[in-house]
């Protein structure tokens, strides 16, 4: 769940950077950024940390964003003068998104009980193209004992639970209530 906050900052960046004509660097940076936050917690607990200074969240981001374009740099920047650098993960994840949206991308995740082979995920790319609007469906396989067979598809906010494992919920529900 994104934040207000979040929305607008991200907002404001993309808008910026499609100006600039650096909206996929900038997209690059921000898979890059929130890759690095959702991996390491000592990150997410720095910089939501209000006994650190700015200028230490500062200089810790400024060896993040070494490589990044001056408008990430910049922009960072503007958003630790501002005190939000605890939203940067959350403006990275709503940049990604209207980036995506955008250009017309939809990811899809796929939970199977094993992984999928190509002509599988073909199959399901090939069914979704009839539910979603989109041409650029970008699937992620993981694998999800729980599911037992079948599996479980969710994308944009639509969740089709196609699973055994839902099956046999069903028929439980069945049995005990008639």
């Amino acid at each position: 769940m994104s934040s207000r906050v979040a929305t607008r900052y991200a907002k404001s960046l993309i808008e910026l950077a499609q100006t600039q004509s650096v909206d996929s660097k900038v997209y690059d940076e921000m898979v890059a950024f929130s890759g690095l936050a959702s991996e390491s917690k000592d990150l997410r607990d720095l910089l939501s940390n209000p006994v650190v200074s700015g200028n230490d969240k500062a200089q810790v981001l400024d060896k993040v964003f070494v490589d990044a374009s001056a408008l990430t740099k910049s922009f960072v920047s503007l958003v630790v003068g501002r005190k939000r650098e605890s939203e940067l993960a959350n403006i990275a994840k709503v940049y990604i998104q209207m980036y995506d949206q955008n250009k017309g991308v939809v990811k899809v995740s796929v939970k199977s009980a094993i992984a999928l082979d190509d002509k599988s995920l073909e199959d399901v790319k090939r069914y979704l193209k009839g539910l979603v609007k989109e041409d650029d469906l970008q699937i992620v396989n993981t694998v999800d004992p729980s599911v037992i067979g079948g599996m479980v598809i969710q994308f944009d906010d639509k969740l089709l639970d196609l699973s055994i494992a839902k099956e046999l919920k069903e028929i439980r529900k069945q049995l005990i209530y008639n």
